[in-house]
This record gives C-alpha cells, structure tokens and sequence, in this order.
C-alpha cells in the first residue's frame, strides 16, 4: 500500500530548484482507434503534435527522450524529433509500460516528467509544480474529481520506478497504474491545484480518436 501526502504548498511557477531533470513522451502506440495512423504526425494548426509537446518541454528539461516501438517509427518520426534520444520498446503486448520501462532506463536524471504524444498540451507551470512537488519523494500524480489517477501527467522517481516496472510486466499487470501503486511515498495532487493553473484542463486533454481531434481542431477554429 503506498502513503500518500496532501501538502498544503504555496508553489511560485518559474522558482524552482536546478537538479537536473528528464522528460519521456511515449510515441510508439500503434492508433488503434485512430485508424492506424501515425499520432505523434497527426496535425494541430499546421504543427505535429510531437513537436508542440517537444517546444514546450525544451526549455524545462535537461533531456527529453521519445519513447517508439521500433526502428520504422523512428524513420518516420526522425524528421520531426531531430537529435533527441530514443528508446524502443523491449517487449510487445504488455501496453504503455513498455515504452516507459525503455524511457526511464535510458534517462539520465533523478526525476522523469512522463507524457504521451496524444496529450498535446502539457502546461509548463504544472510541469514545474509537479518537478516541485514530487521533489524528495517517489512521484506526483494528478488526481481527477472521480477519484482516478493521471499517469501521463507526473513526475516519476526514476530509480525506484524500474524495478516495479520490470516486477509488474513479469506478473503479467499491465495496468499502466500497478507499479506505480507499488511505490511508497507518492505525492497526491489534488485536481483543484491543477484547475487553478489550467481552468480547462487542456493538460490532461487526449486525444484517442478522431472525434478527439476534430474537437480540438473546432476549437482552435473557435467553431
């Protein structure tokens, strides 16, 4: 059973601490939903989605790496991620925490902000609250009004989240959340701290279909 900690945090976005830190955004989801296509290529205002994520993490990291399924993503993807590190996943058909098992074991820093590349509005102020938060302690992790937890959205331990990964794919959990659930000091954020930073929650927003993108493309079109 892990511990969680409700801090009451006065946070100063843009006043944090200079340990070095690492960024993962998973690429190598296959689309099911999205009829196979490519995600991270998929277009908002003329822009991929992996690059609006990449530009706005750059200048709050000291790495970022893409996590791909294999060596074909990466030649369609290369273009758009330039010389940022990669990680491929080592094993097939245990889900995301395959991409974030090669994601961590290629980082090179303490801390991991962890993402995806249909979640195409990560907030640099609750990437820099999530740093502070998860500070001294094995993780941050969002949690929504119903109770349930966001892993694409948080800061990880790096360390302590491997082995947990490794012992949850051998058990054959694949729940993205099972390791995490093993960890022992996790740092709840409370839903209402998010709100204040990001009234519409455009940070947790995801983009699993079509419909998805047609909804976030109407809004920019303000229709």
């Amino acid at each position: 059973m892990f511990r969680i900690l409700h801090e009451n945090v006065i946070f100063n976005a843009g006043i944090v601490g200079t340990m070095p830190r690492s960024a993962l955004i998973l690429a190598g989801g296959k689309g099911k939903r999205f009829g196979y296509k490519e995600k991270a290529l998929i277009e908002i205002e003329g822009t991929p989605v992996i690059s609006r994520i990449i530009s706005t993490l750059e200048p709050l990291v000291d790495e970022i790496i893409i996590s791909l399924r294999d060596k074909h993503q990466y030649d369609l993807l290369a273009p758009v991620m330039g010389k940022l590190p990669t990680a491929f996943d080592e094993q097939e058909g245990v889900g995301p925490l395959a991409g974030i098992l090669a994601g961590l074991k290629a980082a090179s820093y303490e801390y991991i902000f962890v993402t995806a590349c249909d979640m195409p509005f990560p907030d640099p102020k609750i990437v820099e609250f999530l740093f502070s938060r998860s500070k001294g302690h094995d993780c941050a992790l969002i949690k929504r009004k119903n109770g349930s937890y966001e892993p694409l959205c948080a800061v990880y331990r790096v360390c302590l989240l491997i082995p947990l990964i490794e012992k949850s794919i051998r058990d054959n959990r694949y729940f993205i959340l099972s390791p995490v659930f093993e960890m022992n000091d996790m740092v709840e954020v409370d839903i209402a701290e998010i709100e204040k930073m990001d009234p519409f929650f455009a940070c947790l927003q995801n983009i699993n279909t079509l419909d998805d993108l047609r909804a976030v493309r109407n809004d920019f079109n303000g229709s």
